[in-house]
C-alpha cells in the first residue's frame, strides 16, 4: 500500500504509534467520569438505567465476539480449503465449496450487515460515553471526543478495507448492494 520506506516510517509514527495512542487514551476517558462521579460524598447509586447500559454493552460485547468468531472460522476454513480444494471437515455444515470460493464470509451476522463486528465495536464506545453523560447529568461532554473520532476512523477504514476487497473478489459488489455497510437493509419483496 504505502511503497516508499520514508512514507511508511512517517505513516508508522504518526498514525500507528501516535495518533491511535491518543485515540486509545480518549475513547475511555468516560471511565474517568465515571471515577470521579464515584468520589462524590452524594454520588448516585446504580440504578436501572446503569443496570440498562452494563446489559447493552455486554450485549455488544457478545455481538462483537460472535461476529469475530464467524469472521475468524471462516477465514481458517477458507485456508484449509486452499491448501487441499476440500471444505475442511470440521466446517462442512457451515461452509460450501462455494461459500469458501467466494472468498468472503455472508453467512451468520455477516448476512444482516457487511460488518458487525466494526458496528459492535463503534457502539460499545459510543454507549460508554452516552452513559457517563447520563451519569454526570451532562448529555454533551468532551468525554465524547474520544468515540466521535472513532466513528471517523472506522468509516475511512472500512470505505478503504471495502475498496480492496471490492478489487480482489468480484462478488463483492453484489454483496455490497444486497446487505447494508453498517446498518442492516430490511426490504419488503412484493
Amino acid at each position: 500500500m504505502v511503497n516508499s520506506p520514508a512514507l511508511f516510517f512517517l505513516f508508522n509514527v504518526l498514525f500507528i504509534s501516535l495518533t491511535q495512542s491518543v485515540l486509545l487514551f480518549l475513547i475511555t476517558v468516560p471511565t474517568y467520569i465515571f471515577v470521579l462521579i464515584g468520589t462524590l460524598r452524594d454520588a448516585p447509586s446504580f440504578g436501572l438505567p446503569d443496570l440498562i447500559f452494563s446489559r447493552f454493552l455486554l450485549f455488544l460485547i457478545l455481538i462483537e465476539h460472535f461476529a469475530d468468531q464467524q469472521q475468524w472460522k471462516f477465514q481458517q476454513a477458507k485456508k484449509q480449503y486452499q491448501k487441499t480444494a476440500r471444505v475442511p471437515a470440521e466446517y462442512k455444515d457451515i461452509f460450501t465449496s462455494d461459500d469458501l470460493d467466494r472468498g468472503f464470509v455472508v453467512s451468520g451476522l455477516w448476512a444482516w450487515c457487511r460488518h458487525p463486528n466494526f458496528v459492535a465495536e463503534q457502539a460499545i464506545w459510543v454507549t460508554l460515553y452516552l452513559w457517563s453523560a447520563y451519569r454526570a447529568e451532562s448529555y454533551f461532554n468532551w468525554s465524547g471526543v474520544g468515540a466521535f473520532c472513532l466513528l471517523l476512523l472506522f468509516q475511512s477504514s472500512t470505505n478503504l478495507t471495502e475498496s480492496i476487497t471490492a478489487s480482489k473478489y468480484p462478488d463483492y459488489k453484489q454483496y455490497q448492494a444486497r446487505v447494508g455497510k453498517f446498518i442492516p437493509r430490511f426490504s419488503v419483496e412484493p
